[in-house]
């Protein structure tokens, strides 16, 4: 709603003139009060509010977190969800691939190693292919993930050498061995292994072999 206030003429006294200043004052007053019930200037936040309307909404300052415009809804940070999500209409699509394919070319030492996460960051991305040219086989070591978390490898390339899967602290849990001897192996393109971590009880995830096809277990 337009503020509307009745202008001083050049030609009005100040004298004359003061009721109609004091009643702009009140007019402006009033006004402004009334916006304060939905915005605060001193902390700088926006309440109260029935609908909001916009062509873009953007979260963050330094760092942005959200970014929704008219062609993207970008959500550029973790997110914790305690309800449902429902997919009408469309898929979910898992496009965190690492770029960089693990084979004998990547890994150090000798035999090959592969180490993917750390001590203390977990596997980045969801989805790692892998292969091996050589007749010698290399390892892949899986550091801890996160509760919930899952990781897909999948035999990329052309070649039959043997990668080979372990738990680089935490044993792997694959059904029929016992939990100090749990290795996946895939030796030919399009075996897969799919690897789920599981709350263990006490708090700690622990990956379980959940899917894939063509695998070997040793």
């Amino acid at each position: 709603m337009a503020i509307s206030v009745t202008e001083i003429l050049g030609t009005d006294s100040l004298s004359g003139s003061r009721l109609v200043l004091n009643d702009n004052f009140n007019i402006l007053t009033s006004e402004i009060n009334a916006m304060e019930v939905y915005f605060n200037p001193t902390a700088g936040t926006l309440t109260n509010l029935n609908d909001v309307k916009t062509e873009s909404l953007r979260v963050g300052l330094s760092t942005i977190l959200l970014d929704i415009n008219s062609s993207t809804f970008d959500v550029l940070t973790n997110v914790n969800m305690t309800g449902n999500l429902n997919l009408n209409g469309g898929g979910l699509f898992r496009n965190d691939v690492d770029p960089q394919t693990l084979n004998d070319g990547f890994a150090t030492g000798s035999p090959g190693v592969i180490t993917v996460g750390t001590s203390t960051a977990i596997p980045p991305y969801s989805v790692e292919r892998v292969g091996n040219s050589t007749a010698t086989a290399i390892t892949i070591q899986l550091n801890d993930g996160a509760i919930g978390q899952e990781i897909f490898f999948v035999y990329s390339e052309a070649q039959t050498g043997v990668v080979n899967i372990k738990g680089a602290v935490t044993p792997l849990v694959l059904p029929g061995t016992a939990p100090a001897n749990t290795t996946i192996g895939l030796d030919q393109i399009g075996e897969t292994a799919h690897l789920l971590c599981v709350n263990d009880g006490t708090g700690n995830g622990v990956w379980f072999l959940v899917g894939g096809t063509g695998y070997t277990i040793s």
